[in-house]
């Protein structure tokens, strides 16, 4: 078993091995600035954000740790309320986005959700709803998914360039920003936790594992919003 200054370090390089990883939508919604991409990416995004503050509300509810609740209980404050950066709740940050794209807030509930988008969902879920996985779901969420926004390609350039290729306004954009800047504390507080918890090698092994894993469920996730975007594009050629 590591101890935990070695081990906080080891579940942090694993996450950066993951997020500096480009999957090939980055370079297809920048490269052919299709607004079609953009809002099939959003229309499945949303699915995730729209629990993730329930995720972070099932870890204070199962965390054995006081200091580390106090750090979740900000973290669903900040969510739901956007009080701790001084904006709004996340949800409300994401539909301005998602209005200045045309999308209604009734097309964003009655997407049809990617099988791989779904198993995202409910792979977090079901670490949560397991007392005896806190381990896990503390490194699948905390680290892992809050870890998501933390590269510059991931944040600055998220925000920037869309705004740039899409025409739409900077502050239309206030949701990555307020994650590239709340994420950073998130993390930390993710990557403390799960050091403490983490009492056996096994354990330990078991957290980096999840990193591993929330990270390929959310490779698939973009995997399946290509798919979705090919089968618009082929249904478009096959009206022409």
């Amino acid at each position: 078993m590591l101890e935990r200054q070695a081990f906080y370090d080891l579940l942090e390089s694993n996450l950066h091995q993951r997020i500096k990883e480009d999957h090939p939508i980055v370079n297809a919604l920048f490269e052919e600035k299709d607004p079609d991409l953009l809002r099939i990416m959003v229309k499945q995004g949303f699915q995730l954000t729209k629990v993730f503050a329930i995720y972070v509300g099932g870890l204070y509810y199962r965390c054995p740790l006081a200091d580390s609740r106090k750090k979740f209980a900000y973290n669903v404050f900040e969510e739901e309320t956007g009080a701790m950066s001084k904006t709004d709740g996340h949800l409300e940050l994401l539909h301005r986005f998602t209005n200045a794209l045309g999308i209604s807030l009734e097309e964003l509930n009655s997407v049809d959700v990617n099988p791989e988008t779904q198993e995202l969902i409910d792979f977090r879920f079901r670490l949560i709803e397991d007392p005896n996985q806190f381990h896990k779901a503390c490194a699948a969420v905390m680290i892992a998914s809050e870890g998501q926004n933390l590269e510059d390609r991931a944040g600055t350039m998220r925000r920037e360039a869309i705004a740039n290729g899409f025409g739409i306004s900077v502050d239309d954009m206030i949701f990555f920003k307020v994650h590239a800047e709340e994420d950073v504390h998130h993390v930390k507080d993710g990557l403390n936790c799960v050091a403490d918890v983490c009492t056996t090698k096994q354990m330990q092994d078991e957290a980096i594992q999840a990193i591993h894993d929330t990270c390929d469920r959310f490779n698939a996730h973009y995997d399946g919003v290509l798919r979705s975007y090919r089968e618009l594009n082929e249904q478009k050629q096959a009206v022409l």
